[in-house]
């Protein structure tokens, strides 16, 4: 588990050193606003995530979230 919620500095180079926690499997971004979709959309690499809250975070878009469905299909994905 991993809670990163409301850390503003929290930036898409950031999100590349979590993609080698292969074992991860709660992640929460909520209210990282510096994050965008091209960031985010590397989570996927995270097969092992269960749950991914993404709350008050811009970079998270209906079309973000439909790429995690069809790669991410055991993660609940929390908008």
């Amino acid at each position: 588990q991993l809670p990163l919620r409301f850390l503003f500095q929290v930036q898409d180079f950031g999100l590349k050193h979590l993609l080698s926690m292969g074992s991860l499997r709660l992640l929460s971004l909520a209210g990282c606003p510096l994050l965008t979709t091209t960031g985010l959309s590397g989570l996927v690499q995270l097969q092992e995530l269960e749950e991914l809250e993404l709350t008050n975070c811009p970079g998270a878009t209906p079309e973000l979230f439909k790429y995690f469905s069809q790669h991410l299909p055991c993660c609940m994905v929390i908008e």
